[in-house]
């Protein structure tokens, strides 16, 4: 399809050709007759080179493989922001001198409210902030230590060390958690979701001595913020994640269309590759073909889709090795024929994923990476046999052709298209010039003569030898005109296949040969 959307373009880049002319001093017209493409086109040039592959026989199957959808670690467990005010006062009244601590005040832990029964023991954090608010009852500055010793990054632990104004001010500071490794077992390394925090508040060094009062003091709050993990450790809980109903573009037959077409034989491998260190259960249903161009759609019929165990994922180091749970539907397990025939542009499917159906079988140890989680793959094979009246193919192509002069400068021409045709169908073309309303205004080629005619097939509808044809797209003054106000470029192709049965059967040793000449007459114009 797009070698034929590229002849349309190349008449037009004819007319730039004549530009390049070197002028003269005459005024003549003269007619030309030049080669303007010759090639040999098969099936791959209009699909795609790399998804057809050959059997024993030359036959041609057309393989795919696309995603459907993915769960991310997003979808499994999410850290909460997570907020705490510590209070730093003395129990006392009593006198500060410079470089005195208010008083001893003991590590204390920090839980982070993690839903769905999740229990973390490690995280290395990707992104995330920490941010703190810090107050000062006091007449004199304070110096605040703060340690994260459950936080680490290079080895060394996150310090913040602030000297905090006294009252009225407000100091707020904000500090990048990027890199990170939150040890989330508390501190006797007994618990999970916790982390361990210690404080040392002292008198400025270079401030007055201050009598404090009964409840004076410093006060921090703190709020752990937009944290996403690169790497989490723990039990992932036992919950069921959904997956609403939702449509999928499905790019394989895109601008293809049909009439009562039916494969002869097809399958589809669903592909659950598990990169979460989890097991799962896994269900998907509603899975729908849908093709908007006729509006009809096939609903997948299988069984094996539901209640499907996955196995978790394994990793040395920081490689992952994926579980994969393979379904494959066939003609005799399925309706995948119909379903495949119905050449769907989107797919429609809704499931669940229960974690951990079986509990904590990992004692703690299951894993998940940033960008990584479940996909789920759908690998089509397609024999090129089957049934159809014929296939219709539509593409457009952009083009502005108002502000090229040598356009004015020819008078008429021919381009002459001859074919060789060894496909057991007729092709039947059209390009249609759309104008910046999205009207037709002309089109190219003369209807009722605009075939390429099938080869020569035998009773089993196989060819047995090519057909030559001509096909000729004038150009008058009008038909340039109007080229003039042309905007896009939409060719139609109907491939209209031989009386069925037999089924039609596409060989790798398939191909038209094309040649392409130009019959012009240009008047030059010379000052």
């Amino acid at each position: 399809m797009g070698v034929l959307r590229k002849i349309c373009l190349l008449f037009l880049i004819l007319f730039a050709f004549y530009a390049c002319r070197k002028p003269s001093a005459a005024n003549w017209d003269v007619d030309v007759v030049f080669p303007v493409v010759k090639s040999t086109l098969n099936i791959k040039n209009f699909i795609g080179d790399s998804i057809f592959v050959a059997d024993n026989t030359g036959l041609l199957s057309l393989n795919v493989n696309r995603e459907i959808t993915a769960i991310k670690l997003d979808s499994l467990l999410s850290l909460p922001d997570t907020s705490i005010v510590n209070t730093f006062t003395v129990p006392f009244p009593t006198n500060l001198t410079p470089g005195q601590s208010l008083t001893f005040f003991p590590s204390t832990e920090l839980d982070f409210d993690v839903s769905n029964g999740v229990s973390l023991k490690w995280i290395d954090i990707r992104s995330g902030q920490l941010t703190v608010k810090f107050t000062n009852d006091l007449a004199e500055p304070l110096d605040l230590l703060y340690v994260i010793p459950s936080a680490k990054k290079n080895g060394q632990p996150l310090t913040i060390f602030e000297t905090v104004p006294p009252t009225p001010a407000v100091l707020v500071k904000t500090y990048d958690l990027t890199g990170y490794n939150l040890n989330m077992r508390g501190a006797n390394g007994l618990k999970y979701n916790t982390i361990v925090q210690a404080y040392t508040v002292t008198l400025n060094p270079n401030a007055n001595p201050v009598s404090v009062l009964f409840g004076q003091g410093a006060k921090a709050e703190l709020t752990y913020s937009d944290i996403i993990p690169n790497y989490v450790e723990g039990y992932f809980g036992q919950q069921t994640i959904s997956i609403p109903l939702d449509t999928a573009n499905f790019d394989i037959f895109n601008n293809f269309q049909a009439s009562n077409f039916l494969l002869n034989n097809a399958t589809l491998n669903f592909k659950i590759l598990n990169e979460f260190g989890a097991e799962f259960t896994a269900n998907l249903s509603n899975i729908k073909s849908i093709n908007s161009y006729n509006s009809n759609s096939v609903t997948l019929n299988n069984g094996s889709l539901s209640n499907m165990n996955i196995n978790r994922a394994t990793k040395v180091g920081y490689t992952i090795f994926p579980s994969i749970k393979t379904v494959s539907l066939t003609n005799t397990n399925s309706n995948i024929v119909p379903f495949l025939s119905n050449l769907p542009n989107k797919l429609t499917y809704q499931g669940s994923i229960n974690v951990n159906p079986l509990g904590n079988l990992s004692g703690y140890n299951d894993f998940a990476f940033y960008n990584t989680g479940i996909r789920v793959l759908a690998d089509i094979n397609i024999p090129l046999r089957f049934n159809a009246d014929y296939f219709k193919l539509i593409s457009t192509s952009i083009v502005d052709l108002s502000s090229v002069k040598q356009l004015e400068n020819v008078n008429q021409g021919n381009f002459i298209i001859s074919a060789l045709n060894g496909y057991p169908f007729r092709a039947e073309i059209q390009a249609y010039l759309m104008d910046d309303q999205n009207q037709v205004v002309d089109s190219l080629f003369i209807p009722a003569t605009n075939f390429i005619e099938k080869g020569v097939t035998d009773v089993q509808n196989i060819v047995t030898s090519p057909t030559q044809s001509k096909l000729v797209v004038p150009f008058s003054k009008a038909r340039i005109e109007n080229l003039r106000k042309t905007k896009a470029i939409k060719l139609v192709t109907y491939f209209r296949m031989p009386p069925n049965p037999p089924d039609i059967k596409i060989y790798e040793n398939y191909s038209i040969d094309l040649n392409i000449i130009a019959e012009l007459n240009y008047n030059v114009k010379t000052n």
